[in-house]
């Protein structure tokens, strides 16, 4: 059947119903379209050929059912004597199905074809009409997460800019100020407990500046991916005491479309921070590497690892981060994997095309 028309007849799907028909009740059975040409039938010769009597009958309106008489055979063209039954689906009538013989045994034969044909018309216009509904609440799950990551993506921009720009200027100011207040009250006994003071906003501010870089590092916006995550990857180094790897592959300028930046940082982000919670690792590789077509990322630990049920396990259950991951890269039309084995470290890959194939892609943040 057509895809954009549950009920038009298409010649190779009713040829099928043809042959199925005509073997289960051996007779000879022809189809024809809404204008009674015959675009099945069990002799090929006949097809293409104009019904005389299906036509009639459908340009005439009055859709039933009819016989073809000896008679009949000589005065309509292209018609053989038998019975013919119109094929009516939700209403409409859309083609005409005749079996070969004499009319009163092949009325039967015909009525049943009709509802056979009828009954799988139906069954695969529901079954369509199914697929198409499922097919757009999966479009409109993508928009809406779209929209979701952005409005997060938005206020994680917000925050990040709040922390920056206000409590951190704030801080600083405190922190002269303590100072300040420190070389007032020298030598006395409250020039320690101001002291101690001014390094508890010290590292107050520390943590605002790390928190701020973690919510959406300015580097990101200003600069790009490569400069973002060569940052984040030093901090994360520093932090933890885990060595590692480059490979950025000469893209040390390189720009691409800001939902694909975003992704792949917070990619980066979500794995690092696993690594160092669960992985056990001393050593971590990260690479991105463009082609032509599509762009790889992927970051590999040498931790413990995990088995290939504990991950169907972590997925079944929606781990959060996984479920997170992959529902970013489905949204680029990309692809995510998971490889680990017991005792053998993980590896993390994303590939994403450059030329997104979704329709109603949201940019994110740009």
């Amino acid at each position: 059947m057509k895809k954009d028309n549950y009920h038009v007849l298409d010649s190779t799907f009713a040829q099928s119903l043809t042959n199925i028909i005509a073997a289960e009740l051996n007779q000879n059975i022809i189809i024809c379209d809404h204008h009674g040409v015959i675009i099945a039938a069990f002799d090929r010769k006949r097809i293409s050929q104009v019904h005389e009597g299906a036509a009639n009958m459908l340009s005439s309106g009055n859709i039933r059912e009819f016989s073809i008489s000896s008679t009949d055979e000589k005065i309509l063209k292209n018609v053989r004597r038998g019975y013919d039954v119109p094929i009516v689906v939700e209403g409409r009538c859309i083609g005409v199905i005749g079996v070969t013989g004499e009319p009163e045994k092949v009325a039967l034969y015909a009525r049943l074809a009709a509802r056979f044909v009828q009954a799988t018309l139906e069954s695969n216009s529901r079954q369509q009409k199914l697929v198409q509904a499922l097919k757009e609440k999966e479009e409109l799950q993508s928009i809406l997460l779209y929209k979701i990551i952005d409005v997060q993506e938005e206020e994680r921009k917000k925050i990040s800019r709040e922390l920056h720009d206000e409590i951190s200027q704030s801080l600083t100011s405190i922190i002269v100020g303590l100072r300040v207040l420190s070389e007032q009250v020298c030598g006395s006994k409250e020039q320690k407990f101001v002291l101690e003071m001014r390094d508890v906003v010290s590292k107050t501010l520390d943590n605002a500046h790390r928190l701020a870089v973690e919510l959406r590092p300015a580097l990101l916006d200003d600069l790009g991916l490569v400069a973002a995550a060569q940052r984040y990857i030093e901090n994360y180094s520093r932090q933890y005491g885990i060595t590692t790897d480059i490979n950025f592959s000469g893209l040390s300028r390189e720009r691409f479309r800001p939902e694909i930046e975003i992704t792949l940082y917070r990619i980066l982000q979500e794995t690092l921070t696993n690594i160092a919670k669960h992985a056990q690792a001393t050593n971590v590789k990260v690479s991105l590497k463009k082609t032509r077509r599509e762009i790889h990322f992927s970051i590999t630990d040498d931790g413990i690892g995990f088995t290939p049920k504990s991950l169907r396990t972590a997925c079944e259950n929606s781990s959060l981060g996984i479920y997170g991951m992959r529902e970013r890269v489905a949204l680029l039309a990309g692809k995510f994997t998971i490889q680990s084995s017991e005792g053998a470290g993980t590896t993390v890959t994303v590939v994403i095309p450059l030329q997104n194939t979704r329709d109603n892609t949201i940019n994110i943040n740009q």
